[in-house]
């Protein structure tokens, strides 16, 4: 057997993957948002396989959302949120595992449409709609009923997607808990890693978390936590309004790109017809 001797040579969809998750990262370290929306478009043309981007989109999403969970300081907040946090955990990651189910079995230009209709209307609700003044948090039993269905459905959407949900979650924690922006977008990522790793364990289980995904994943996360860095470093520097509307311009462009990526064919479902293989 010849050995692969340029398996792990720096090709032209690692330096594609590196360049784009620098700024993503940046933009999560601001807002708190994993930035799966953004990297979607990015894995779908380096790897032309809707549930192959899935698979390396959860596995980049798991690395930085640690990293904003880390930079962030989200061990460190207050108790009750921290409880939120725990209990949205509770139903977000067999949420995630459901919707890893369900991409299974729905068409993979149903999914790249559906992935394109949601980054449109969150974009359309970031530049329509202002967020409320939050108030004082207190944790009590109609707060954890919420925290219950808020965690599973954003997690169905996670493991659908191949995203944190942050974009969802985020929303919700501040309307409907009245947590603080910058507060809301830390517990977010921290509740984000269980559900994003149940999502990947269930895709990688399904084969599709495909070696070359799994590379590019993990060049795209490893690269986006040096970006969170900075975002993080810049984040009570920059305007709520501002941030808000580069979020929302980010997010239509990528809606127009995997919209315009669903007419084009995927490639065969098999990880052989590409030469690669399912984790082990």
């Amino acid at each position: 057997m010849t050995p692969e001797t340029t398996a792990r040579r720096l090709s032209r969809a690692d330096v594609v993957a590196a360049i784009t998750a620098l700024p993503i990262g940046v933009v999560a370290g601001v807002t708190g948002v994993g930035g799966g929306e953004y990297r979607a478009p990015v894995l779908l043309i380096l790897l032309r396989n809707v549930r192959w981007a899935i698979a390396g989109n959860l596995l980049a999403g798991v690395i930085v959302s640690l990293g904003l969970v880390v930079l962030r300081g989200a061990l460190f907040q207050a108790s009750d949120t921290l409880l939120l946090a725990a209990t949205m955990m509770v139903t977000s990651v067999p949420g995630a595992y459901a919707g890893a189910l369900l991409a299974r079995r729905t068409p993979a230009k149903w999914l790249k449409g559906f992935l394109a209709g949601i980054l449109a209307a969150t974009a359309l609700r970031l530049l329509l709609f202002e967020s409320t003044n939050p108030g004082p948090f207190s944790f009590g039993a109609e707060q954890a009923a919420l925290a219950l269905l808020t965690g599973f459905g954003i997690g169905v959407v996670s493991g659908l997607l191949g995203v944190a949900g942050g974009e969802y979650r985020i929303p919700a924690l501040i309307l409907i808990f009245g947590l603080p922006a910058i507060v809301a977008g830390t517990i977010s990522s921290l509740v984000s890693v269980p559900q994003q790793f149940a999502g990947l364990w269930k895709h990688r289980q399904l084969g599709q978390a495909t070696s070359r995904a799994v590379r590019l994943g993990a060049i795209m996360g490893g690269v986006g936590v040096g970006g969170v860095a900075v975002g993080v470093a810049l984040l009570h520097r920059t305007s709520d309004a501002f941030v808000t509307g580069i979020l929302a311009v980010v997010m239509l462009l990528a809606a127009a790109q995997i919209a315009w990526e669903s007419r084009k064919p995927d490639r065969e479902e098999s990880p052989a017809s590409d030469g690669l293989s399912p984790l082990p």
